[in-house]
């Protein structure tokens, strides 16, 4: 099919692909907005990294806040170890001594008793200066020094009289119930280590260890009085 006449062409203002509609002024915008004939530039200069006078006086006083901190937390600890020594020191006066003024020499219930009573009294230095998850080492101590104590008194048992033996065991019995007390009282400052509860909770650990270094010296009263009723006590030379 041909046409018999070519079609029209589209004049200028009527045509799509032209940039700009011609018409009259200001009714047609054009195709590209202005903002974009000029891009901005955006870039990261040095004066973006130079802090303002604020931002400085911010960060001083920032500064400032947690050295308060820091000295305000320092002084606070070293009051509650002054608390502490000052109340072991009343604890230690209360441990009951030996009654007995015997030889020592080959005692092995008087030496691990000794080194039970030291070993209890590095705990609670180490309680005021060590953070809670190291306690264990410790209580761990404080086990072992019990183990050969009652180990040294099962051994001098068969040579004293049958009716201090039921006392003795018992009294070693509490020992073993004294160290669990320690241990659980040790597992609940750990639990309160960052509650309001800490200080109380290391109060009940120390004042756990205290019992049982008193009832260890309870022990070898309980041995000794033993030793010289069986006549097996060595006095002490002048």
């Amino acid at each position: 099919m041909a046409f018999a006449e070519p079609p029209p062409k589209l004049t200028e203002r009527l045509c799509a692909s032209s940039c700009t509609l011609i018409g009259p002024p200001g009714i047609y915008p054009s195709c590209v907005p202005a903002g974009m004939l000029t891009p901005h530039r955006c870039s990261v200069g040095e004066r973006d990294f130079v802090l303002e006078p604020s931002s400085k006086e911010n960060t001083q006083h920032l500064w400032e806040l947690e050295r308060q901190h820091m000295q305000e937390t320092l002084r606070r600890q070293k009051q509650e170890m002054l608390e502490d020594n000052q109340w072991l020191e009343k604890e230690e006066k209360l441990l009951p001594a030996p009654t007995a003024e015997l030889d020592r020499t080959e005692d092995k219930v008087y030496q691990n008793v000794m080194e039970m009573v030291k070993v209890v009294m590095q705990l609670k230095n180490d309680v005021n200066m060590l953070p809670p998850s190291e306690y264990v080492g410790g209580v761990k101590a404080v086990g072992l020094s019990l183990r050969d104590l009652i180990h040294s008194v099962d051994e001098v048992l068969p040579d004293l009289h049958e009716s201090v033996r039921t006392e003795i065991e018992g009294t070693q019995k509490l020992l073993n119930k004294d160290l669990a007390e320690l241990i659980s009282k040790m597992k609940l400052a750990q639990q309160n280590a960052i509650t309001s509860l800490k200080d109380e909770c290391k109060k009940q650990m120390l004042t756990a260890a205290h019992t049982l270094a008193m009832d260890s010296k309870n022990l070898l009263d309980a041995v000794d009085q033993a030793r010289v009723r069986a006549n097996i006590a060595k006095p002490k030379a002048n």
